[in-house]
């Protein structure tokens, strides 16, 4: 009986080394790599607007939020939230480039971001980590036009 008990015992340490060796050898995210990750799941959010996806967009979205839509207004995070309708329209974003502040706790992205297959926007967003989550505290969309023509 003490045989079977030291085997299963050595036998479950085995398992629970090799579990931990092979998590710590997955390549953990970098924070700019969650950030992007982070900005795509709450722009999906936005197109579905589930009840899930409002919840997701809450969390996301800080408190003290503060953003400037396409057209030049203000909005703050009630009037941002009471603005959500879905959409079946699709919005992919690239070119990002993500610069960390304050010692890697605040964060300026900016990303292309391409509706229905044209490029419609870029955008500027400040993240804040708070505690071990990335918010988002202040948002600018600008519409992409036709540049002016040149004399």
């Amino acid at each position: 009986m003490m045989k079977k008990l030291t085997l299963m015992l050595l036998l479950a340490i085995g398992v629970a080394a090799a579990a931990a060796s092979i998590a710590s050898a997955q390549p953990k995210m970098t924070d700019e790599q969650a950030l992007i990750a982070l900005d795509k799941q709450w722009t999906a959010a936005e197109l579905r607007l589930n009840a899930d996806d409002r919840k997701t967009i809450d969390r996301v979205v800080a408190a003290d939020y503060t953003g400037t839509t396409p057209f030049g207004q203000i909005e703050n995070k009630a009037q941002y939230m009471v603005g959500l309708k879905h959409s079946e329209d699709t919005d992919v974003a690239d070119e990002y480039v993500v610069r960390f502040f304050d010692g890697g706790k605040l964060a300026v992205m900016s990303h292309r971001g391409t509706v229905n297959g044209k490029p419609t926007y870029r955008s500027t967003h400040v993240w804040v980590k708070r505690g071990n989550d990335w918010q988002l505290i202040q948002n600018h969309v600008s519409n992409i036009g036709e540049p002016p023509a040149t004399p």
